[in-house]
């Protein structure tokens, strides 16, 4: 068997070992670099508390976007 390439997403040798110190250690992480841990925490929660931070962050998104207008 031969092993699969690895996806550098078109980076150079530099950006590449730059790119995988800065990706690496931060929760448990999936062959992509999904933080897994964050999954499982969101998953805790119920789906109206879901919702709501995901309102929350709507709104804290949409109040930093009207400041950015008004600069």
């Amino acid at each position: 068997m031969h092993e699969e390439a690895e996806d550098r997403r078109g980076l150079t040798d530099e950006q590449w070992a730059i790119y995988k110190r800065a990706t690496s250690g931060y929760g448990d992480q999936d062959e992509n670099g999904i933080d897994l841990s964050l999954l499982r925490e969101n998953l805790k929660l119920t789906p109206t508390e879901r919702l709501e931070r995901m309102r929350r962050g709507l709104a804290l998104y949409m109040e930093v976007r009207r400041a950015g207008n008004a600069a």
